[in-house]
């Protein structure tokens, strides 16, 4: 009996969370009846609906904000004369004077506003799960609008985040790039959560965000947020550092036909016979998306092809037996392809509401680095399917996403297996085979979410929500657990939320939110986040916060179970703890099983428009992390002669040994110490004139404190990230013959980075991008980018004899500069250099 008292008393705690929200959703809505409703739709002198506008009441604390369709509702307004006040961050402001509100009724009031070319502000979703301007927003929020992704070349959204402040961004091919915020990144980082059009985007296998996988191409994006810091409150775990937001573009509000065609040169194009061919185009890529209305029915559908040849380089792993040389890597192919495909159907129902089914699919080839080395991507499929209903106060949704690793495998494993005498009568592909990747990660996600406004209560605005979620993944009986068990493995996992958002008086609000999860494998998790904001105009607001966020072990870190990851070697999971040994059965140390990792950060922030023409964000924060994760990391070498150790699992006892039951190297994860981060994040955006826009960023972090647990390796210390950082660009529009154009200047400072065998100092950088293109026709545009023009390193970085946490990269300090100068951006991948690129839209 004693055995059933912890899972009731979890289901209490579980049966309480959604108790507690009963209240929120049960306030009474006649409260809204004692007086009046204003409602209406805000657009642009096209009639196109601008999203973010501010309705604001005079005189009252009723205020809304308007939706992606423009629209605006604001109910429970006292009955009376008023004057209406509508502002979208970046125009010119219109008063309506004498509106008429009567009790239980409707006014209707639609306004037209002047929108400029460029604009400094705007509105966000992502910090509160609802449309906000961005002053308002409690959070670090950048917004990069379907406007400005529209005037960048290339395949992805991705190098519009170089711009992104708090966001560390490091390129590392011709399409591939990776971001983090806040500290401790990772060959392979997780820290951040991406989200597609409210969708979950990570890869189930690996807990990775889905990246370049995504299937929504360029140009069918409509926007892209990044939220800096703790987002678990209303995200869930994994948004222990940030939150990506993607939101595909509405048939309705984008209609027609757009095509893309870009191509470039990276001046290292691999010719057929591996060899160099200065000057080739390298890169093409054809977008095409086409999107309507038929009645009450949206429509839209989108392709991409993209292929490459990239940067490439060429890595050393560890010698194998007879041989004392270090093993070449072998294999490697450098062509690089992503196609993507999607579609939806939307139906519009009068009173606003919309249902909406999409989907879409990608397969990507490439090169990616890991914790070991690198892998290679062949064919890697991703796919995802949608079904959400939105209405003024509704949102649900249900989702599946599933990825497929193809016939990827491990570049170091089949360097280092091709070489051994065990696999000398193989063939390459059966050795591939042996160094493979297989994998198949399902996610089932379901969610539904209310709000409402509470006259009644203060005005309160009420977000609360739940979702469940399924992950089911097979490594096809090869480096997981199922290996063992013969049976998938499965992960459940149940959260629920709330946020109000309260008017204390007509320039303070007051933001409490909490959410409540319950996973599988661990002890329910509490996420509150609290916030006063303070805005002395309508323009600007003082807030300071608190935001507690957790983010759960991956099944990588719980579940790995890889005896012959490569000669020698074999990499485990830590959901049941480890024990280490030495040669004479003795305990020399015991890793306790990976629990959630915790981040506790306290942020003061300031966002403002001064007149008109400067566009303020900056924010100091402090955060506390306790049991932050390890990356991959050796636990216990038998082969270490008098200092052998071994390792085996705590709960079974069974020692970690491959399948002939010969030792290995053990690696593992496990939770590290307490660190302490403090650090500020400084953005503007400044109005030369209506054309030209001056933007800004910096950051700059410190590691306060830490303090490791007895044992903990030299990971346990390291920041992986740049203490400094800035950025500063130029934007111009609609100048003398339709010209536009544009540079970004980006550095960073250097810093040490040591994660799984990666170990070494990446370079300072310094470099300049711009772009200039020319509108032809009213539906035609030429760009032309140049990225990495010219370029600044600290340093050079040399790799070790052969790649091996032990063995640090050679730095050699020294400022060089030149136009075109290669530099890397993350240690073992390729430097890159100076990349041209040309593309031709066209809207229709």
């Amino acid at each position: 009996m004693s055995h059933c008292v912890p899972r009731l008393a979890r289901l209490g705690r579980r049966a309480f969370a959604l108790l507690a929200l009963v209240p929120l959703l049960a306030l009474p809505r006649v409260a809204a009846a004692q007086g009046g409703t204003l409602a209406g739709t805000v657009t642009d002198s096209a009639k196109v609906p601008l999203p973010g506008a501010q309705v604001t009441v005079v005189g009252t604390r009723f205020a809304g904000t308007s939706g992606v369709d423009g629209r605006y509702r604001i109910v429970g307004i006292p009955a009376g004369s008023y004057t209406v006040r509508v502002q979208r961050l970046g125009t010119a402001a219109r008063n309506v004077p004498n509106v008429t509100i009567t009790a239980g009724g409707e006014a209707r009031l639609d306004v037209t506003l002047s929108v400029t070319a460029l604009q400094l502000g705007g509105y966000v979703v992502s910090a509160s799960r609802r449309i906000e301007k961005i002053t308002d927003a409690p959070a670090t929020v950048t917004r990069i609008d379907a406007e400005q992704i529209k005037y960048s070349v290339g395949n992805s959204f991705v190098a519009a985040l170089k711009e992104v402040k708090g966001v560390d961004f490091f390129q590392t091919g011709i399409a591939a790039a990776g971001i983090n915020a806040r500290g401790f990144n990772s060959a392979f980082n997780n820290r951040m959560l991406q989200m597609e059009d409210g969708r979950i985007a990570v890869l189930p296998e690996n807990g990775l965000p889905v990246g370049v996988f995504t299937t929504i191409p360029k140009i069918d994006i409509a926007g892209v947020e990044v939220l800096v810091g703790p987002g678990a409150a209303l995200y869930g775990p994994d948004a222990s550092n940030g939150v990506v937001t993607l939101q595909s573009k509405d048939p309705r509000q984008y209609r027609g036909l757009t095509m893309e065609l870009s191509a470039g040169t990276n001046n290292s194009r691999l010719a057929r016979f591996m060899e160099d061919s200065p000057g080739a185009v390298s890169m093409t890529d054809f977008q095409i998306r086409y999107a309507g209305v038929k009645g009450k029915l949206g429509y839209k559908v989108t392709g991409e092809v993209l292929q490459g040849y990239d940067w490439r380089n060429t890595n050393n792993y560890a010698a194998v037996a007879p041989r004392t040389i270090p093993s070449p890597e072998l294999g490697a192919d450098w062509f690089t392809s992503y196609r993507r495909a999607g579609g939806a159907l939307v139906y519009y129902f009068d009173n606003g509401a919309r249902l909406e089914y999409q989907g879409g699919a990608s397969v990507s080839n490439g090169v990616g680095v890991t914790s070991a080395g690198r892998n290679q991507l062949r064919d890697w499929g991703y796919w995802n399917q949608q079904l959400r209903f939105t209405s003024d106060h509704w949102f649900a949704q249900a989702y599946a996403t599933r990825s497929l690793s193809g016939q990827t495998f491990a570049l170091n494993g089949f360097s280092t297996n091709r070489l051994s005498p065990r696999f000398a009568a193989l063939s390459d592909d059966s050795v591939k085979k042996l160094s493979g990747f297989p994998a198949d990660g399902r996610l089932y996600a379901a969610e539904v979410q209310y709000n409402r406004t509470l006259p009644g209560l203060f005005n309160t605005r009420v977000i609360a929500g739940g979702q469940l979620r399924r992950d089911v993944v097979s490594s096809k009986r090869v480096w997981l657990e199922d290996a063992i068990t013969g049976d998938d493995l499965s992960l459940q996992q149940m959260g629920v939320y709330a946020q109000t958002e309260t008017p204390l008086n007509g320039t303070t609000k007051l933001v409490l939110g909490a959410r409540y999860d319950n996973p599988e494998f661990y002890d329910p998790q509490l996420s509150p986040k609290a916030a006063i904001l303070v805005s002395p105009d309508e323009n600007s607001t003082f807030r300071l916060t608190f935001n507690r966020a957790f983010k759960s072990p991956t099944i990588l870190q719980t579940s790995f179970y890889f005896r012959d990851f490569s000669p020698g070697v074999g990499v485990f999971g830590n959901r049941d703890g480890i024990t280490v040994r030495n040669a004479t059965g003795a305990v020399v140390r015991t890793l306790d099983p990976v629990v959630p990792e915790v981040n506790n950060t306290f942020e003061l922030g300031y966002k403002g428009v001064v007149d008109d023409k400067l566009f303020l964000d900056i924010a100091g924060y402090v955060a506390r992390y306790e049991s932050f994760l390890s990356p991959l990391v050796v636990v216990a070498n038998p082969f270490g002669g008098a200092a052998a150790t071994f390792a085996s699992n705590t709960r079974t006892g069974t020692k970690y040994t491959n399948a002939a039951g010969a030792d290995q190297i053990a690696l593992t994860y496990f939770n590290l110490g307490k660190a302490t981060l403090s650090g500020i994040d400084a953005g503007l955006r400044y109005l030369v004139s209506p054309r030209v826009t001056f933007s800004g960023t910096m950051s700059m972090m410190r590691l306060d404190s830490i303090i490791p647990k007895p044992g903990d390796p030299p990971e346990a210390t390291a920041l992986n990230s740049p203490t400094f950082k800035a950025t500063a660009g130029l934007d111009m529009r609609d100048g003398p013959w339709g010209t536009f154009g544009g540079f970004t200047f980006r550095h960073f400072k250097d810093y040490q980075f040591l994660s799984g065998v990666h170990n070494g100092r990446i370079p300072g950088f310094a470099g300049l991008d711009f772009n200039i293109g020319r509108r032809i026709s009213s539906t035609t545009v030429l760009n032309v980018q140049f990225q990495n023009t010219f370029v600044c390193t600290s340093g050079t970085t040399t790799p070790p004899v052969f790649l091996n946490a032990a063995l640090p990269a050679a730095h050699a300090k020294g400022w060089g500069c030149g136009f075109g100068r290669r530099h890397i951006e993350l240690l073992n991948m390729p430097a890159i250099g100076s990349m041209v690129f040309v593309g031709l839209r066209v809207d229709r």
